[in-house]
């Protein structure tokens, strides 16, 4: 574990704890969670969301940021029959196979021991229509294009899907799909700062406490979360307009509620979910905006430290994405 001051006797004075979770991007809710360390082996993001991915299901689209994609996920991932839709790296080799008419094409991922032979006999075989060893490689679509009105101006964003027919889900849907992963941060911040509080250190002291504890916030949150989505629903709004910590408030005002005889439960729960939804507990609709990519303290990545002029600039529109492989006049609003 990670050390943030140490005792006479060496052992970190504030130990850390990991959390990877698959969240749900229209609720926030957090559907599976895997903790460790944050220090030592196997600690990583990537080797935590590695032991998530059995806990897929066929019905389920998974987004993922560029730093958890390699062969051996990928494959795991493909097995579970859920559909997936990762950002890769710009250096990813991606040999185009055939372009398609909403301007994603299809191309091959290929295990990255393969020497240069045998990976062109795979692309070959592709091209043929031929079958592919899925031991070695997969067929796979791909999604480039790039954000000019957005910080970050000419930064290819790159996305392999298992999707290959663009009547299923067109390259705008899976742009616009991609965009929603930072809800993910979104219902992390729920977690950590409206249920836990900022800053504050949990109190278990053994590590099988302190897992226990994780997972009472973790169940928390998704009944919160799921309250949420069934008042939004029945209100016809999105659930983000949902005011997440005022929601807290009223569930805390209202736990003392009789919930006996039924009749008087469902009326107390009636009454609450109506109470979500008033128009003093709702967000305005969400305002188009963006915010430069920094962290707090310098690490090693490419991000620069934050500064004081690093603010949130509004926009007046959703986001227009420019397809790479359509013509230049060709721009898709992210609406």
């Amino acid at each position: 574990m990670q050390r943030r001051s140490a005792t006479p006797r060496g052992r970190p004075a504030f130990p850390k704890v990991r959390v990877v979770t698959i969240g749900e991007c229209g609720s926030h809710a957090k559907v599976a969670a895997q903790m460790g360390p944050v220090g030592g082996k196997g600690s990583s993001e990537q080797a935590l969301a590695r032991r998530l991915l059995s806990r897929l299901e066929e019905d389920w689209l998974l987004i993922a940021d560029r730093g958890f994609y390699n062969w051996p996920d990928w494959q795991a991932a493909a097995a579970t029959g859920a559909a997936l839709l990762w950002r890769v790296k710009a250096d990813l080799r991606l040999p185009v196979l055939e372009l398609l008419p909403d301007g994603s094409y299809l191309s091959v991922l290929a295990r990255p021991a393969l020497h240069d032979k045998a990976r062109g006999k795979l692309i070959a075989a592709a091209r043929a229509g031929d079958y592919l060893d899925p031991g070695q490689a997969a067929q796979v679509r791909v999604i480039e294009y790039e954000i000019p009105s957005r910080d970050g101006d000419g930064e290819l964003i790159a996305l392999v899907t298992t999707i290959t027919d663009p009547a299923a889900a067109s390259a705008q849907e899976l742009a616009q799909a991609y965009c929603q992963r930072w809800e993910e941060e979104t219902g992390n911040d729920q977690l950590k700062t409206c249920l836990r509080g900022p800053g504050k250190v949990l109190r278990s002291k053994s590590a099988d406490m302190v897992r226990q504890e994780i997972y009472g916030y973790l169940l928390t949150h998704y009944a919160i979360a799921a309250l949420i989505c069934r008042a939004a629903t029945e209100a016809d709004i999105d659930p983000d307009r949902v005011k997440f910590l005022r929601t807290v408030r009223i569930i805390r005002r209202r736990a003392a509620d009789p919930a006996f005889p039924p009749d008087q439960a469902r009326r107390s729960l009636a009454a609450l979910i109506n109470d979500i939804t008033r128009p003093r507990n709702l967000n305005p609709a969400r305002r188009h905006r963006s915010y430069p990519r920094v962290v707090r303290r310098a690490r090693h990545n490419s991000y620069r430290v934050k500064r004081p002029r690093d603010t949130g600039t509004r926009y007046p529109g959703p986001p227009a994405i420019k397809l790479v492989n359509l013509p230049a006049t060709a721009m898709i609003n992210l609406g």
